[in-house]
């Protein structure tokens, strides 16, 4: 071959393999960015509001008064927006004799259990079976659909004198936040996924992401007098 044909042959291949080359580096590109997609915002926890004629427990239940008397009962938003979603939940049966304190709900999440105490003494006269049917209910309209039973109860006075309501209620559930902020603060350092969002919030369904030890302590600091035995 001659000299020009012999360059001219060097250039095609040097040709080929730079267009190989840059081929290479942008399915790399691709691959990359297609394996590690962008980060979405955490979503915080929404600044609890309890409406108007809802008695507040300090063990995160709540009571409103039916008009034909019965103590409608549930969870606050504040442990709603704690828990994220609900999977099963366990009520007492009609009939069922409590005393304030005595465990009276229990909610499964990812396989693990928080037990809610009873906020007033009575009979339990009503259960929602749409949160049985349909337990995410629970957690995303804690206040409406999401109530779970319905208590008798003798002396209605007695039962709603230790509870709070209107502004005490909200600014408990306010004060009840920064103390969830200051529990996962540590946890944090060790959990695989972020508890906190952004201005050290702590995130919607936090609490699924904890470890066993640090959710049995959330039950028994957030939840007394019932541990994970309960």
């Amino acid at each position: 071959l001659s000299r020009e044909a012999t360059m001219t042959a060097i250039l095609v291949i040097l040709t080929i393999l730079a267009f190989v080359g840059v081929d290479a580096i942008v399915m790399a590109f691709r691959r990359r960015h297609a394996a590690a997609p962008a980060l979405l915002p955490l979503a915080p926890m929404l600044e609890p509001r309890p409406p108007q004629g809802i008695f507040l427990d300090p063990q995160h239940s709540w009571v409103r008064i039916t008009a034909d008397g019965t103590l409608r009962v549930g969870i606050d938003d504040f442990l709603a927006e704690a828990l994220g979603e609900v999977e099963a939940v366990e009520v007492p049966p009609r009939g069922a004799q409590v005393k304030r304190g005595d465990p009276l709900l229990r909610l499964q999440v990812k396989g693990r259990s928080l037990v809610i105490a009873s906020p007033a003494p009575g009979e339990v006269v009503a259960v929602n079976s749409r949160t049985l049917e349909q337990p995410w209910t629970v957690t995303r309209d804690p206040y409406g659909v999401g109530w779970l039973v319905g208590l008798w109860t003798r002396d209605h006075n007695e039962a709603i004198k230790p509870l709070r309501i209107g502004s005490a209620a909200t600014a408990f559930l306010r004060q009840e936040m920064q103390r969830l902020a200051d529990f996962l603060t540590p946890a944090g350092t060790l959990a695989t996924v972020p508890l906190l969002a952004d201005g050290g919030v702590p995130r919607k369904g936090a609490l699924a992401a904890l470890d066993a030890a640090r959710w049995d302590a959330f039950q028994k600091q957030f939840l007394t007098p019932f541990g994970e035995e309960a």
